[in-house]
């Protein structure tokens, strides 16, 4: 069988991440119009969204909770107190940590804008029953776990140096 169409034979609906991303590219505008209808950045709602469920956060641990590197982290969390969402402290056990709480204006934005998500939720879920949901979550936990535990390097596969015999 030629190599090439082995590779082919990968199916698109066999790839974890393709799936993942397709799903995420169409859910994404839903999300943004619901974050937007708030006036609210679209950029900033993951950390506020963290914030809602674990207030008072280190700066290390917002961004690792959201999946961000620090520098976009530090830019998100400057606005984010420009307009009131948050504020941040020293932490009262180490003076070199801050730690980052939501305001009032924070937690109203969020419960408005949490209940519009939940719908779009529910639609996206409308004929997954309770159990696949409990599936779903469970396996992409996984997935994510397997990821955030170890260094992924793919062993490249020998390229075919063409053929240079003469063919009769």
């Amino acid at each position: 069988m030629n190599p090439a169409r082995r590779v082919l034979e990968y199916k698109l609906d066999d790839s974890v991440g393709f799936m993942i991303t397709v799903t995420e590219r169409r859910l994404k505008p839903l999300f943004r119009e619901c974050v937007a209808a708030e006036g609210f950045a679209y950029g900033m709602w993951y950390f506020l969204r963290v914030l809602f469920e674990e207030d008072g956060l280190t700066q290390k641990e917002l961004s690792e909770r959201v999946g961000m590197m620090q520098p976009t982290t530090v830019t998100a969390l400057r606005a984010m107190e420009r307009d009131g969402y948050v504020s941040i402290k020293e932490d009262k056990k180490d003076k070199r940590r801050m730690r980052i709480f939501l305001t009032d204006a924070g937690r109203r934005i969020g419960s408005r804008i949490l209940p519009m998500l939940r719908q779009i939720n529910d639609f996206a879920l409308k004929d997954v029953t309770e159990e696949e949901f409990k599936v779903l979550r469970n396996v992409l936990r996984k997935i994510r776990h397997n990821i955030d535990s170890g260094t992924f390097k793919p062993v490249r596969q020998p390229q075919r140096r063409p053929s240079t015999a003469k063919r009769a």
